[in-house]
């Protein structure tokens, strides 16, 4: 008698083998892809995953500014069987990065996804400047791409265009969707800091942060703040370099260094 698995069998079977190929990415091939992610973002982002999953949050993964695709990858392997998985750039346009924060190659980024990102995920290569993207635009990305569980900004690094990434994310998050704020707090890109103050100070924000941690802020919307705070404090709080801060009127678990 043939011995076949049940399909809660092979959803389970699935998982293991996505955990192993996401394990083997960061473990051994995310040194080889260039860019500027700190590797304990790892750690992290499966806590938060395992949250989104253990409650039932759908939904896909993007990334404004991907340069040749270090975390856009790392995020497709937290991605299941036939998610989407979007990078919006301005890739080749060089001229619309106007503060040089990652002149990156197309080309690399692609090879990188072909040589290390997981290959039953639906990927797309939108080419704009993101402070550009209409109303329209950004209905039609939603409307084809999203809603997304993990998004994460690291455009052009001004005050106007991260605040822009900022308000752009939020519209597009679904219900419990995490979006990553990139260089937060770091005095080589002081923007990003002020275009979160901006968010927060004139503005109606939907979102509060809840973790903080190798320059990224971590978001998700009112009524999952709690859920998400707690599950990243059971994690790491008993760590050294760990502390309970305030961030924009929020409880914010801090990791530093």
């Amino acid at each position: 008698m043939q011995n076949k698995l049940m399909p809660t069998d092979q959803k389970a079977a699935r998982a293991m083998t996505d955990q192993q190929d996401a394990e083997q990415y960061w473990n051994s091939h995310f040194s080889k892809v260039e860019g500027w992610v700190d590797s304990r973002h790892y750690n992290v982002l499966q806590v938060i995953a395992n949250t989104q999953r253990e409650v039932g949050i759908t939904g896909h993964v993007g990334e404004i500014g991907v340069y040749h695709g270090k975390l856009l990858i790392g995020l497709a392997h937290l991605a299941s069987d036939g998610d989407k998985v979007t990078a919006i750039d301005v890739f080749e346009d060089q001229s619309k990065n106007i503060d040089g924060a990652g002149v990156g190659s197309f080309e690399r980024l692609q090879e990188n996804i072909k040589q290390y990102g997981p290959k039953n995920r639906d990927y797309k290569f939108i080419k704009a400047d993101s402070i550009a993207l209409t109303m329209t635009d950004k209905c039609k990305i939603m409307d084809e791409r999203g809603p997304f569980r993990l998004f994460s900004v690291d455009g052009c690094h001004t005050l106007e265009h991260t605040h822009a990434d900022l308000l752009t994310a939020q519209e597009m998050l679904a219900p419990g969707g995490v979006m990553i704020l990139d260089d937060f707090m770091q005095p080589h890109w002081p923007g990003v800091t002020q275009a979160a103050n901006v968010f927060y100070s004139k503005g109606e924000p939907r979102v509060k942060p809840f973790l903080y941690c190798y320059h990224k802020l971590y978001f998700v919307g009112y009524g999952w703040h709690n859920q998400f705070y707690d599950a990243v404090a059971r994690e790491f709080a008993h760590q050294g370099n760990v502390k309970r801060v305030d961030m924009f009127g929020s409880p914010v678990i801090s990791i530093y260094p």
